[in-house]
């Protein structure tokens, strides 16, 4: 090949392989994001159905499947395999199964984690699980269940979805998030959200131990509005002393301010609306009565206000209809120097299962809520499916993607390296013309010394 045509045919590799590393990195990215996030799609992949991530405090990290299998990702990157070790028979029909993971505030020392698992009968479907990790990458499982049916404490029932599975710890304390069972209808006909007496379409909150706190707001409280089922008539009974939160649907993933000790929940709508809710104990955050920003009214002649024990209905602190997304993933808030830098503020980071979307909200001074109720795109994969965001030690947002079976880290580019001890994720033909632009470079190099 004579010089001019080679050197053509090298600028065109070289040319091709700054635009592949480049849409490989950004792709999917917003376009005001490009340069400020780097994204590592290659974190951690085939995972089918993964569903939560959490971090062993030594490089380690443990990521749940739906259909049962554990995955721990080593220093080095590479994956390990640990079969479903929970016992009972684990139902991962529709929307159940092994949903959620959080790692213990000593896990560093410790390695204890806690689990959501859906393997026991139609009354007792969910259970929580504490389990140490190992050093041989092995989990022993506690003999008996932190949650589950007992004594003066229903189980969380489980016969067909909404099954809840968020799971986040604050201040020493474990909040559960746990669907309402199913039953859809518009307008809804499911009652457990506000039957006080059952733990569904709540956000739980008990010791690591799996204690009542003495001061979750039903403990002492004698009788409360309660139903025997989803669709039964409201009665009085009394209550699940575990209930922090009521008034949900499908509270998938929830997350607690460490700065207010405020719950932010992502919830489930029915049909019409889909809603980031954010309060304290003892709030009602309106189902059945209302969902999201649609208001339905009186169920069987019952509402927020005159159901014992009396709560206003908690407006959602952001809502959106059916064109935008049909399913919620709650996340977290992102307030770090780096993180400010990136996304111009302090901004609250959700997905969407069903439309596939990253997008984030910018977050008032007082941390109640939002200062502005337009989204911020972040990131969009086709098929992805996000449906956890935890924050990793090294101040990276973590990014389940069910529908990939994936983890994928999103970092300020101001962090140091998305992952010091993997090689980012670059498509063959990114390689390819790569290789050839730097074997061509090498050669060039070589006849210019021997000239």
């Amino acid at each position: 090949m004579s010089a001019p045509n080679l050197m053509k045919a090298l600028t065109g590799a070289c040319a091709l392989a700054t635009i592949l590393l480049s849409a490989a990195t950004h792709a999917t990215l917003a376009p005001a994001l490009v340069g400020k996030i780097e994204v590592d799609t290659a974190w951690a992949t085939g995972l089918p159905q993964a569903t939560d991530i959490a971090f062993a405090g030594d490089g380690r990290a443990i990521i749940t499947r739906k259909t049962g299998e554990l995955v721990i990702r080593q220093v080095d990157g590479a994956l390990v395999a640990l079969a479903y070790p929970f016992g009972g028979t684990l139902d991962s029909v529709s929307e159940k199964g092994l949903l959620g993971v959080v790692a213990d505030p000593a896990v560093a020392t410790n390695k204890r984690f806690y689990f959501y698992v859906s393997n026991g009968p139609t009354n007792d479907k969910h259970r929580v699980y504490g389990a140490v990790l190992t050093a041989a990458n092995t989990l022993t499982v506690d003999a008996s269940p932190l949650i589950a049916a007992g004594p003066g404490r229903p189980g969380l029932e489980g016969p067909a979805n909404h099954a809840g599975g968020g799971l986040v710890i604050h201040a020493g304390q474990l909040y559960v998030g746990v669907g309402d069972t199913g039953a859809n209808a518009s307008p809804p006909t499911n009652k457990y959200g506000s039957c006080l007496n059952k733990p569904n379409g709540k956000v739980l909150r008990v010791n690591l131990d799996g204690s009542v706190p003495g001061n979750n707001p039903l403990v002492g409280v004698a009788a409360v509005s309660a139903c025997a089922t989803p669709t039964g008539a409201w009665t009085s009974a009394a209550p699940d002393p575990r209930i922090f939160a009521w008034g949900m649907r499908n509270p998938w993933r929830i997350w607690v301010d460490p700065v207010t000790g405020l719950l932010w929940t992502g919830d489930v709508g029915e049909g019409n609306s889909e809603e980031v809710s954010i309060g304290g104990a003892g709030e009602h955050f309106g189902y059945p009565f209302v969902e999201g920003s649609q208001v339905w009214g009186n169920v069987e002649g019952l509402n927020c206000a005159s159901l014992s024990p009396s709560r206003p209905c908690s407006p959602p602190a952001f809502a959106y209809g059916r064109t935008v997304g049909r399913a919620i993933t709650g996340g977290l808030v992102l307030d770090s120097a780096q993180w400010q830098a990136a996304l111009g503020g302090v901004h609250y980071l959700f997905g969407d299962s069903s439309a596939h979307w990253v997008r984030a909200l910018p977050v008032n001074g007082a941390r109640t809520g939002f200062s502005a109720s337009s989204l911020v795109d972040v990131a969009n994969y086709a098929g992805a499916r996000p449906v956890s965001f935890r924050q990793g030690p090294d101040g990276a947002l973590y990014v389940v993607m069910l529908g990939l079976g994936a983890v994928y880290r999103f970092g300020p580019a101001t962090i140091a390296s998305i992952d010091a001890q993997r090689v980012p994720f670059l498509p063959p033909a990114a390689l390819l013309a790569l290789a050839t632009c730097i074997a061509g470079l090498g050669a060039r190099r070589l006849r210019q010394f021997s000239s």
